[in-house]
């Protein structure tokens, strides 16, 4: 049997990926984006975890925000109610990247660091 290396490591890698999110979906987190990214960038140098918790639950965000604090900042996703997910990074000197998508295929908004 001959194994194709590159075929494996990205059927591999699959879990990773983004679900589709319908124009509806997209258009509800639209509303959402704006208002977390001002209230993550309001946080307190240097952020944590809990901080950056909060500032979704200010928003509106409160149901299931997930957080992996990697010791140079705060990386989340959060869950939309109505689906798809806000998520990206908060850097300890308070820089913000944003992005919003459809949910992993593993569950959930985080994306977690390869195995």
């Amino acid at each position: 049997m001959v194994v194709d290396p590159e075929a494996a490591m990205a059927a591999n890698e699959l879990y990773r990926q983004r679900r589709a999110l319908t124009p509806d979906m997209r258009e509800h987190l639209n509303s959402y984006l704006e208002p977390a990214r001002k209230a993550l960038e309001s946080l307190s140098e240097p952020t944590t975890a809990t901080a950056v918790v909060e500032a979704f639950g200010s928003v509106g965000l409160t149901d299931a925000v997930q957080t992996d604090d990697n010791g140079n900042g705060v990386r989340f996703g959060a869950a939309s109610p109505q689906g798809g997910c806000l998520f990206g990074y908060v850097a300890f000197d308070g820089k913000v990247d944003i992005s919003n998508g459809g949910s992993i295929m593993d569950g959930g908004c985080l994306e977690m660091p390869g195995h």
